[in-house]
């Protein structure tokens, strides 16, 4: 008996619990940040700043290109059998960057995981966005509840990188454990989707993408501030791990920390934001509060270059909480607006993760020839602004 049989099943989806995509978005989100902050730090032992921006910038760029294929290969194999080969193949990578010690194989290695690995998050929207169907009243509660859980799984993934690192620079037990907790995904996919039924995938050109996304102000403009965030969060994952322990010598026992106490944010917040978004305030009100939020902690790191790993803890607490508001608002926002089969435009809005990678690590690399990592922050920051006045141009859903 094969462990699925595709869309020829006659079992609905909506039979499916919902908490199984909860707990795969935790196994996911746990299995992804294990890596997630050190693997710039792990390029930088081989390359320059410049070089690991580069590495970024290419995997990124072969995202894009796997993103725009997605409903075809969607409509070929499934969700399913597509989540068990990209989570398998990901295991491989990271147990191959675990037991070789050739530098070559290793920069490779690790630009295929990157290159791969964003497409976890548009396999776990299709689970989700056709559990929930036609229920769009609580597409912000649930989307703030499973970004919710992502994060606390997340929070364990930097102290168990603090754990298993400690004060050496060895990451062959991260890149083993990253590997093992991969293999549950792909348990978990098996066991509890083996009977998901995919809805009708539409598959249309990369042009023709573009413009129905287009056709809508709203869309394109919810698109544009999700850009913005994904931005940040490419300068945010390649650079401040880099500049904490390569700038400000923090060891990896503090950093974990750090970035945990960011992550917390994101426990607290974002599953109440969820809440608010679908019952009180609407989207567009939290959206442009939390660019404010960013735009200001972000320029701090460029100006608390002398503080202490407590004041980083707070500082990033607070950074957090401003990307706390404008993720779930850009995603709750987005998904009350389209289907489960609209895969062309999941896509296309999940595309824009590795879009800014590409962006973002560029201009970091490009950047990072000419000023300070203390001037790329306070510059990021002024950036972050534009995000501000995007949110006008959204009709509120309250």
């Amino acid at each position: 008996m094969s462990i699925y049989t595709h869309a020829r099943l006659q079992t609905n989806s909506r039979e499916i619990n919902f908490f199984f995509v909860y707990f795969l978005a935790i196994v996911f989100s746990y299995h992804t940040l294990l890596v997630a902050y050190v693997s710039s730090s792990f390029l930088g032992q081989y390359l320059s700043p410049s070089g690991v921006g580069l590495i970024y910038s290419l995997s990124a760029a072969g995202s894009v290109v796997l993103f725009l294929y997605f409903p075809a290969l969607l409509q070929r194999f499934g969700n399913v059998l597509v989540a068990v080969i990209t989570m398998g193949l990901a295991a491989f990578l990271l147990l191959f960057l675990a037991f070789s010690y050739t530098p070559l194989a290793l920069i490779v290695a690790i630009f295929l995981f990157l290159l791969i690995s964003p497409l976890g998050y548009l396999i776990i929207d299709v689970f989700s966005e056709t559990l929930i169907g036609g229920s769009e009243d609580s597409t912000g509660t649930k989307r703030g509840l499973t970004l919710a859980l992502m994060s606390a799984a997340a929070v364990f993934a930097p102290l168990t990188m603090s754990y298993l690192m400690a004060e050496s620079n060895d990451y062959t037990r991260l890149f083993i454990a990253s590997a093992g907790v991969g293999l549950l995904f792909i348990a978990v996919v098996i066991g509890s989707f083996r009977q998901f039924y995919d809805p009708p995938y539409t598959v249309i050109p990369p042009k023709a993408i573009l413009q129905s996304a287009l056709q809508s102000t709203d869309i394109t403009t919810v698109m544009v501030c999700h850009f913005i965030l994904q931005l940040f969060f490419a300068w945010v994952i390649v650079y401040v791990p880099l500049y904490l322990s390569t700038v400000l010598l923090f060891p990896w026992s503090e950093i974990g920390l750090i970035i945990a106490a960011g992550l917390l944010a994101y426990v607290v917040a974002e599953y109440p934001i969820g809440i608010m978004a679908d019952r009180h305030w609407g989207e567009q009100e939290m959206m442009a509060l939390g660019f404010v939020i960013l735009a200001i902690t972000t320029a701090m790191f460029g100006l608390l270059s002398g503080a202490g790993a407590l004041a980083f803890m707070l500082l990033m607490f607070v950074n957090r909480l401003g990307a706390s508001l404008v993720e779930v608002t850009t995603e709750s926002y987005f998904f009350k607006k389209i289907g489960g089969g609209d895969a062309a435009l999941m896509a296309l809005f999940r595309l824009l993760r590795p879009a800014a990678t590409i962006l973002g690590a560029l201009l970091g690399s490009l950047a990072l020839l000419f000023m300070s990592f203390q001037v790329f922050f306070i510059l990021g920051g002024l950036m972050l602004v534009i995000g501000v006045y995007v949110t006008k141009y959204l009709t509120d859903t309250k």
